[in-house]
């Protein structure tokens, strides 16, 4: 399976520069453009997690009201300090491609002051956006976000797809990236939020008519899934069925778990058995192993 990056693009013409968005998706770089500093910022303050780098034109709009043909450099300025702000949270690599003689024939401050004087030209041949993507995907590569995707495509692929929203993506990528709990605080985060992305699958689910009500009994749930199954029909299902038992016993797993190790941890109840961390990667994959399963019943069922 090809890599997959996705970086956000700052430029007033994002919307005509097809060369460069088909140069970039032979690559597996999906470029989401904004043409003013304002909205792209803003993006950046609420999914920065989502990219892999960023990518800036020389001179483009500072707001969305602007029109016409853009002459100053401040907006870049504002996207690289935004930039240079939001490293707390994901130090991301980031690359100017500028048409202007300002910033490829002459020296700009801000290419000067932040990215060493390097600019790709913008006009330039196939091989300049092959060096410029090559640079891009080495830096992006070593991310832990990014080799999170990378290796789990098959799950972030829900989320390119639209089944499960940016929050629950978000989730499931500190799942992932971040390091086992080393105390009782930041365990009953981690069980949260595994509680929280299975949660998310059952709601979802509900929307394309899987399950009847999201807000039923687990019981009441699995036995739907099941067929609804019962003794008085000799355990046949009477109904779709959408789930394997080994799918049911990792809902039972995950759902009844977390749900009384919370319980536990929030009443610091001392006198029951404390789950390590062998039992939360346990539960930490079977959630894996539920969002492929959800995966092929929305892709399904929609």
């Amino acid at each position: 399976m090809m890599k997959r990056y996705k970086v956000i693009w700052f430029d007033d013409e994002h919307l005509e520069r097809k060369r460069i968005r088909e140069s970039a998706h032979l690559k597996g770089i999906t470029l989401v453009g904004y043409s003013n500093a304002e909205e792209g910022i803003a993006e950046l303050e609420q999914n920065i997690e989502a990219y892999d780098a960023a990518l800036l034109d020389g001179i483009f709009y500072e707001t969305p009201s602007e029109k016409g043909k853009p002459t100053q450099d401040a907006a870049m300025g504002k996207v690289a300090k935004a930039l240079l702000r939001l490293e707390v949270r994901k130090k991301l690599p980031w690359y100017i491609l500028s048409g202007q003689d300002s910033f490829t024939k002459e020296e700009n401050k801000y290419a000067a002051a932040f990215k060493d004087g390097k600019v790709f030209d913008k006009l330039g041949d196939e091989k300049e956006y092959e060096n410029l993507w090559t640079q891009m995907i080495q830096e992006a590569d070593k991310l832990p976000e990014t080799q999170a995707r990378q290796n789990n495509q098959e799950i972030f692929e829900i989320f390119e797809l639209g089944y499960l929203n940016d929050d629950v993506e978000n989730q499931v990528l500190h799942l992932i990236i971040d390091s086992l709990p080393s105390n009782t605080s930041e365990l009953k985060g981690v069980l949260t939020n595994i509680r929280s992305v299975h949660e998310s699958c059952l709601m979802r689910l509900q929307t394309i008519r899987v399950i009847p009500n999201a807000n039923d009994s687990l019981n009441n749930i699995l036995k739907h899934l099941s067929g609804n199954v019962s003794k008085d029909n000799g355990w046949k299902p009477t109904s779709m069925v959408y789930q394997t038992k080994e799918i049911k016993n990792l809902h039972e797993w995950i759902y009844y778990t977390c749900g009384s190790y919370i319980h536990y941890l929030e009443n610091q109840d001392n006198d029951v058995y404390m789950i390590s961390n062998y039992a939360l990667e346990s539960l930490r994959f079977g959630l894996f192993e539920i969002l492929l399963w959800f995966k092929k019943t929305y892709k399904d069922y929609c």
